[in-house]
């Protein structure tokens, strides 16, 4: 697997020698994590990010195809984004530009927990 920041791009070579390529949806990568099971989590730059309502932060399966998103809070303003993540082993958590703090279910994507932080 390689992954190109300059260019936004994702590329996977598999056992068929088949390139499966990813690019970013709608803006730029602004994080990335391979995780300990080969699959790959996304955060997409927050800013001007639209995918009809769908949020800027998933996870790509080690067939480089998107596996989840997360689910996005949205409130009066519209969606809230995320802004950034962190993996502490198993757990992973990301964080909102509304200062929300959730915790991530990895295998479905589904949010555990939801803290205000502000």
């Amino acid at each position: 697997m390689t992954i190109d920041l300059k260019n936004n791009t994702i590329y996977h070579i598999d056992a068929n020698r088949n390139k499966k390529v990813h690019k970013a949806i709608s803006t730029s990568f602004s994080q990335i994590e391979v995780l300990n099971d080969g699959r790959i989590l996304v955060l997409e730059n927050y800013y001007k990010y639209e995918n009809e309502q769908k949020s800027n932060l998933y996870c790509l399966n080690q067939n480089i195809e998107i596996e989840w998103f997360l689910p996005t809070g949205i409130d009066e303003d519209g969606v809230d984004n995320y802004v950034g993540f962190t993996t502490n082993g198993n757990q992973i958590f990301a964080n909102t530009w509304n200062c929300f703090r959730v915790e991530i279910d990895i295998e479905n994507g589904e949010i555990i927990n939801k803290q205000f932080t502000k």
